[in-house]
């Protein structure tokens, strides 16, 4: 039985492109890529700091937070 090299030559490539982009995701979770996670923690903030402003400073001390 013969083997088709083209045949076998797709699959490799195909495997060699998911074995890429998966080491690809690695490297991107390895150094920290921003995630959702930050973008929510940055909005809160704002709006909290929104809502102080908001306030006045005669009732600034009614905030919550410290910063």
């Amino acid at each position: 039985m013969d083997m088709n090299e083209y045949l076998i030559e797709h699959m490799v490539s195909g495997r060699l492109s998911d074995l890429r982009a998966a080491a690809e995701q690695q490297r991107l979770a390895r150094i920290g890529a921003p995630s959702g996670a930050y973008v929510r923690v940055a909005l809160g903030r704002a709006l909290i700091r929104l809502g102080t402003w908001a306030l006045g400073p005669a009732h600034r001390p009614l905030a919550s937070h410290t910063s």
